[in-house]
């Protein structure tokens, strides 16, 4: 219901703004400005796991007053955020002393490598809503939040989804390393080091590096278009470069031991959803 609603407002914001002469959902209201002002926006959620949100997992915000005193709301109220390159609406959902929550819910397909943000501007009104302060209307405007790589997103696939690995999909780091295969190691303590070495442009570094790993059984080639489940995933960063690490539990083989079943870090290019048949 509020992701409806909020499509809905943006619809409403839209069409006023192109009717000459008509007061869009944010104009301001009839009423005196009040002495209020909104302090400062933050993140107060935080993901499940990795410092990442997933699908169905929800982004909250508290918008904070001034005057900490209690905030009549009226109607619909939404605060725009970035997420990746699309700006979403997330939807007044509480308010108590000096204090608005709004809410977004993390849906299929949202992504940020960087982290959530809040661009400079205002909140968004539809028609008729009001936020008052003492009797009068609180100040819209809010300031920059900085994108926050705490709050990254990756909901390209949801938790216990069937996927599967494909090498056609990305060939970073496998032409490095010299395989045919995905690579994918159990812990991320194996694998970070070797992503990072080969985006250091060190491929002897990673390569020694997987050689090692590899005859511990700590990682493997895992197994192609055999299907996976996916449990999470991770989006990091290494001196600006963004790369996504996918969690699946899956199948490969490994020195001495030609078929292991294990939960697998590797990098999120090489999976995709399992083919319909």
């Amino acid at each position: 219901m509020r992701r409806a609603a909020a499509v809905a407002a943006l619809a409403l914001f839209a069409l006023s703004a192109c009717e000459e002469g008509g007061e869009g959902p944010t104009s301001p209201g009839p009423g005196a400005p009040s002495n209020a002002l909104i302090d400062r926006v933050e993140i107060v959620s935080e993901p499940a796991a990795n410092g990442t949100y997933l699908d169905g997992e929800e982004l909250v915000f508290a918008v904070l007053v001034t005057s900490g005193e209690a905030v009549e709301t009226t109607g619909e109220v939404f605060l725009i955020f970035d997420l990746g390159l699309a700006s979403q609406p997330a939807a007044l959902a509480a308010s108590e002393a000096g204090r608005l929550e709004f809410r977004y819910e993390i849906r299929r397909g949202d992504y940020d490598g960087d982290g959530v943000s809040v661009p400079e501007g205002e909140l968004m009104f539809s028609p008729g809503a009001t936020l008052r302060v003492g009797g009068a209307d609180l100040d819209r405007e809010i300031r920059e939040l900085p994108a926050d790589g705490e709050h990254r997103v990756f909901a390209h696939f949801a938790a216990g989804e069937t996927v599967v690995f494909d090498p056609t999909l990305d060939r970073f780091p496998l032409d490095t390393l010299g395989l045919s295969g995905v690579v994918g190691c159990v812990s991320t303590e194996d694998i970070v080091p070797i992503v990072e070495a080969v985006l250091e442009g060190n491929p002897a570094g990673a390569a020694s590096l997987w050689s090692v790993a590899y005859q511990l059984g700590n990682c493997a080639v895992l197994n192609e278009n055999v299907p996976a489940i996916f449990l999470s995933a991770a989006v990091r960063e290494h001196r600006g470069d963004i790369y996504d690490l996918v969690l699946a539990y899956g199948s490969g083989a490994t020195f001495g031991d030609p078929e292991v079943t294990a939960n697998w870090w590797t990098l999120g290019g090489f999976v995709e959803p399992t083919p319909v048949r």
